[in-house]
């Protein structure tokens, strides 16, 4: 198996993505906590790799066997990503179940290829809910599906993480 590291990297989202990118972080309680694992959206709790403190934020997964991948589509540069490299040991929450876990990169090109592929597979239940997708993409603030087809295109070079629940 050939390893090599991620090189994946992008520009900073705009100041009204960041903040929706924020909400499910705050909103991710009882049943939106469900409609938002549904739509393969997790909170992952990583400790700080210069501060120690935990650090939440909502990241695009699915499952695989008995873990879960989760996917850095901002690269190698995003934070949840450098926190974890520092300190693999995590906790998720998928819906309204919370559990310690282990991350681990994914080393070999290929491998983030095909389960970038999987992913391309399980999207159209994912995401931004599909009539709301248009209006998305339209106002400039997302395009759920110009999003997949990039990170299919950088499979091999996106920062993947697989996750074992402790």
């Amino acid at each position: 198996m050939a390893s090599s590291e991620p090189t994946f990297t992008r520009r900073r989202a705009s100041p009204v993505l960041r903040t929706l990118l924020k909400a499910p972080v705050v909103l991710y309680r009882g049943p939106i906590a469900d409609l938002l694992r549904s739509r393969c959206v997790m909170l992952l709790t990583t400790r700080g790799r210069r501060t120690g403190l935990p650090r939440t934020t909502a990241v695009s997964f699915m499952p695989v066997d008995d873990h879960y991948v989760a996917f850095s589509g901002w690269g190698v540069a995003s934070n949840w990503y450098r926190n974890v490299r520092a300190h693999p040991e995590v906790w998720v929450t998928i819906g309204r179940r919370r559990m310690r876990a282990t991350a681990r990169l994914v080393e070999d090109p290929q491998r983030r290829r095909e389960l970038m592929l999987r992913m391309q597979a399980r999207s159209p239940g994912c995401g931004p809910p599909r009539p709301i997708r248009p209006l998305l993409k339209l106002a400039g603030v997302f395009d759920y599906e110009g999003e997949i087809k990039m990170a299919v295109a950088t499979g091999a070079a996106l920062p993947v993480v697989e996750i074992f629940p402790a």
